[in-house]
């Protein structure tokens, strides 16, 4: 624009949809079953009047028919998560929230078969996420008909310590009430919009 370096937060309404799509901000909400990352993923769209993206795995795991899982499964699950992500960043508002995504996923198919996808993972490589927040499981395991894996949930946590910490991204641990891990995630996102002009929503 004129030879100017473009505050592309400041100007996001007056840029096409391709380049918003392109820079937007894509933040992932992950974690062990039953630990919050549904809840905490639809406040803070709510809170900075942006769209989200549901976890797609749990739509599927609904109408599956009972029976053992197959890898084929999960890279299907993953396909999917990366699609309605990009849908939903033609529409965000600065920034993206996801309710898990094809990371979380080779996680999750390491839950159930026991062993990890090089499919699953290299579709997870070609995603770029600006953060990871990953929500504890400190909080009470909340049973409902599709969860099953209380017996397996702090390992399923350490699963995602690990992995987030052996890659080269930036991630933040979110513990204590909703409220805590709300002001946690607010303060961790917007560090990255310091030096815009354009200011965030306040308060939690």
């Amino acid at each position: 624009m004129n030879g100017r370096v473009v505050d592309v937060w400041q100007e996001w309404d007056r840029l096409p949809v391709e380049v918003r799509a392109a820079q937007a901000l894509r933040i992932a909400v992950v974690g062990a079953e039953s630990t919050g990352t549904t809840g905490l993923a639809k406040a803070l769209a709510a809170h900075y009047r942006t769209d989200w993206v549901p976890e797609y795995g749990r739509e599927y795991t609904e109408r599956r028919a009972p029976g053992p899982w197959q890898t084929g499964e999960f890279v299907h699950i993953a396909e999917q998560q990366c699609q309605r992500e990009d849908e939903a960043l033609r529409r965000c508002n600065r920034l993206l929230i996801c309710d898990t995504n094809a990371f979380a996923t080779h996680i999750w198919h390491r839950r159930y078969l026991g062993s990890d996808s090089a499919e699953v993972q290299a579709i997870a490589a070609t995603r770029r996420f600006d953060l990871y927040l990953l929500t504890g499981d400190e909080i009470p395991f909340e049973p409902d008909p599709i969860r099953d894996g209380e017996h397996i949930r702090h390992t399923m946590h350490e699963w995602f310590e690990q992995a987030l910490s052996s890659q080269p991204v930036r991630w933040r641990l979110l513990r204590g009430s909703h409220e805590t891990r709300m002001a946690v995630a607010i303060a961790a996102i917007n560090l990255m919009f310091e030096g815009s002009r354009w200011q965030p929503p306040s308060g939690v």
